[in-house]
């Protein structure tokens, strides 16, 4: 009897133990629950605020109406609204979010009483928004290709002007000053000077005459012109004459500028062009083309883009027609095709008051890949011009936000 009765009293120990402990667990449970739901509202109040910035910062539009949905669409079970919502966007497209939702703690009795003090909790979230364009220019080789015969003396300064202007616009693109476009002017009439050329010896302080065409042996081989277009000096046989005002060679005072970054060197270039001789394009072309090439780079000693996102054009600019049938042997042997799909690069013309034959030869040259431009007067061939030179960007839309909880 002794044992069993010391049995019962023990358990009943334990009893007034669990009796007295209660409440304080019951106080743990219900502030852990009420912790909980705090939690889970605030976390649902900024979800329903972020969502909404998105909205109005893609559509540019605060749409009340929206907002309620998306926090009806959030808000949990035992939350409701407080009445607090409100959706705005300011003058630079900026958007404020402001929503809050409040809710009632379950087994509010048996919290403590500093816990029972303010027991209705709301959560607050605000979130400013803006949506922006960022754009990043894509690396560019440009080669403007320039008809200075003659018959362009008169529309010469109009045609420095123009690009000048062209290159100035390119120039305010760059806002973040990153040099992304490289120029190269390859001015032609007759034909093609260099003069200092690291990969020419004699045309140290020389202006000389460079023939871009290859040659067989009676005659010009315009299937190698072809194949040869990337083939280093060294590989080629080139035919060269010294600039002389007795011979309608090449212009003595106008030459090639290989590829560079500064702008304003190019700008003095274009200031420097003169009119002389006739019109011969396919020259131009040719040797316009090994300025984008990277094997001809490397003969100019200019160190090649590495970048998968480089873009090479040609534009080609003439206000007359070739002299003899060179251009037409080169595109029937598939010099174009070969510009645009073995070396990628795109290639534009723009010709200013040519013959419709001329414009059917350029566009025979472009085929689908390229652009011709028929320009009649000024205005038309600055619009071109301007539209030729466009550079090119990588585009994305961001959406800038700060969110305040």
């Amino acid at each position: 009897m002794i044992k069993r009765s010391g049995h019962y009293r023990q358990h009943g120990d334990v009893s007034l133990m669990f009796v007295i402990c209660l409440p304080f667990m019951l106080a743990m449970i219900a502030i852990s629950i009420l912790l909980a739901m705090y939690l889970l509202t605030v976390t649902r109040a900024g979800q329903a605020s972020d969502a909404a910035s998105l909205v109005c910062g893609y559509s540019q539009r605060a749409d009340q109406d929206l907002l309620l949905g998306i926090m009806d669409y959030y808000r949990p079970g035992f939350a409701a609204h407080d009445g607090e919502t409100s959706i705005s966007i300011d003058n630079r497209n900026r958007c404020s979010i402001t929503a809050s939702y409040r809710f009632n703690p379950t087994m509010m009795a048996l919290l403590p009483a500093s816990a029972r003090t303010d027991v209705s909790l709301s959560s607050d979230s605000g979130a400013t928004s803006q949506l922006v364009v960022n754009s990043t220019p894509l690396p560019m080789d440009l080669a403007l290709v320039l008809d200075i015969s003659g018959s362009m003396s008169s529309q010469l300064p109009q045609l420095k002007r123009i690009i000048n202007g062209a290159l100035d616009d390119i120039r305010q693109q760059d806002i973040a000053g990153v040099g992304a476009v490289r120029f190269s002017l390859v001015p032609f009439e007759t034909g093609v000077g260099v003069i200092n050329a690291p990969w020419m010896p004699e045309s140290a302080d020389k202006v000389t005459c460079i023939d871009g065409l290859s040659y067989g042996q009676y005659s010009v081989d315009y299937g190698a012109t072809v194949d040869d277009l990337a083939e280093p000096s060294a590989n080629l046989n080139i035919k060269t004459t010294l600039a002389s005002e007795w011979l309608d060679a090449c212009s003595m005072d106008v030459t090639i500028l290989p590829l560079t970054q500064d702008l304003d060197l190019v700008k003095m270039r274009v200031d420097g062009l003169v009119t002389s001789g006739t019109t011969s394009s396919y020259q131009g072309l040719i040797w316009g083309v090994r300025t984008l090439l990277p094997q001809w780079q490397d003969e100019w000693q200019i160190p090649p883009v590495e970048s998968p996102e480089l873009v090479q054009r040609l534009v080609l600019f003439t206000d007359g027609a070739d002299q003899g049938f060179h251009l037409d042997e080169l595109i029937e042997q598939g010099l174009c095709r070969a510009i645009q799909d073995k070396h990628h690069i795109e290639m534009s013309f723009i010709g200013f008051g040519v013959s419709d034959s001329r414009l059917q030869q350029f566009r025979e040259c472009a085929g689908d890949k390229g652009k011709v431009y028929d320009a009649q007067n000024t205005q038309e061939l600055e619009a071109f011009f301007h539209e030729a030179l466009q550079t090119e960007t990588n585009a994305s839309l961001v959406l800038r936000e700060e969110i305040e909880t």
